[in-house]
């Protein structure tokens, strides 16, 4: 009976050393991050400026990004595109949409963000991120002309690995 016992008491603290913690992912773990403009006065540019009726979709979708669907923000946060090295969104300021959700006024620019892939192994839980390097950003006014008046990177050869940082000033 006493080698039963002391079997037993192997076995269990043998199958507690060979046990691995669990596989999760934190959620502070740093992720893909997003691109993030901040909106300015033109006329005074140390001030910020809020877009009024913002309305923001992507190239080649149909749903509006959330949180931009005639919001008044200062502030936007674009994903970015990880299967191409370049993403477009249409941003629309003074939005008025029909009784359909079509837009019948307002004043639309399209935004273009070129960049340079770069994975990066975060561990094996979380698996890669995509981190952005070399971005640059540029406004097409098409007919109805640029309501952004211009652009300026936060600094030169931006590489963006988080989203806590303003990576780009649009002044309107």
């Amino acid at each position: 009976m006493k080698h039963l016992k002391l079997y037993l008491l192997l076995v269990t603290t043998l199958s507690f050393l060979t046990c691995e913690r669990d596989d999760l992912c934190p959620e502070t773990t740093p992720t893909t991050p997003s691109f993030v403009i901040d909106f300015y006065n033109n006329n005074a540019q140390d001030s910020r400026k809020n877009v009024v009726d913002i309305y923001v979709i992507g190239q080649d979708n149909e749903e509006v990004l959330t949180g931009y669907n005639l919001e008044n923000v200062n502030q936007l946060i674009l994903p970015l595109r990880t299967d191409q090295d370049s993403t477009t969104f249409n941003i629309t300021s003074n939005t008025v949409l029909d009784d359909d959700g079509n837009i019948t006024s307002g004043n639309t620019d399209i935004l273009t963000i070129t960049y340079a892939r770069k994975d990066v192994y975060v561990s094996r839980a979380c698996g890669y991120k995509t981190t952005f390097e070399n971005v640059v950003a540029t406004i097409d006014g098409g007919t109805d002309g640029n309501w952004v008046i211009f652009t300026e990177a936060a600094n030169d050869n931006l590489i963006i690995e988080d989203d806590t940082t303003t990576h780009y000033f649009f002044y309107h």
